[in-house]
């Protein structure tokens, strides 16, 4: 029983590495060599042009036959300096002016990356999963109303709006669920059946 059980807790570990979490994750987990932009974050925002900030980058030296050895970095195009980075390094004062401006490291295997920087500006107004989230909200509070109404008429009416008022709440899910891969709980199900026949056996 306790190898049932171990068997059973390996499968649901398998099932969730299966879901994406991102180009880079998924690099790393193939054991590829990257590095990637500990500051500044993505879409870091600054007050009070000029700043005055360091760039840190992080690398991960995968089993590949192509390591990193140097990384280059580029703000708006234009290269500000390359030095040996093996493990992590640091590219100091660099000067910002109000604006948006573009980093991006290029590693001396050719994997490159960046990130957007506002300084004095305003971050961009909402992203298209969250605006249609919101409509998707409101579809299913619609379905709600919906769904209480039919009730108040009579018994049969009162199940079918019922019904009407998930369909709504359905709709709501739908716009809120902005995802790169398979849902953790397919991956996860994936896992299980995989592993069901040999649970029976051992019951």
């Amino acid at each position: 029983m306790r190898s049932t059980k171990g068997l059973l807790l390996l499968g649901l570990i398998g099932a969730v590495a299966l879901v994406p979490a991102g180009a880079q994750a998924l690099d790393i987990a193939f054991d590829k060599s990257v590095a990637w932009f500990v500051a500044p974050l993505p879409n870091a925002s600054y007050e009070g042009a000029p700043v005055t900030i360091d760039a840190e980058v992080e690398v991960h030296q995968g089993l590949d036959d192509a390591g990193i050895s140097t990384i280059e970095v580029f703000v708006n195009g234009e290269s500000i300096g390359s030095q040996d980075c093996v493990a992590s390094c640091v590219f100091p004062n660099i000067e910002l002016d109000q604006g948006v401006h573009e980093f991006q490291l290029t590693a001396s295997n050719g994997y490159t990356t960046g990130v957007t920087v506002y300084v004095d500006e305003e971050l961009p107004s909402g992203e298209t999963g969250d605006d249609t989230g919101d409509t998707g909200g409101e579809s299913g509070e619609t379905g709600d109303d919906a769904g209480e109404t039919s009730g108040g008429s009579g018994g049969t009416s009162g199940d079918s709006g019922e019904t009407s008022g998930g369909s709504g709440g359905a709709g709501s899910s739908r716009g809120c669920s902005v995802e790169a891969g398979p849902p953790l709980w397919a991956a996860a199900g994936l896992g299980l059946l995989v592993l069901l026949p040999g649970f029976r056996r051992k019951s």
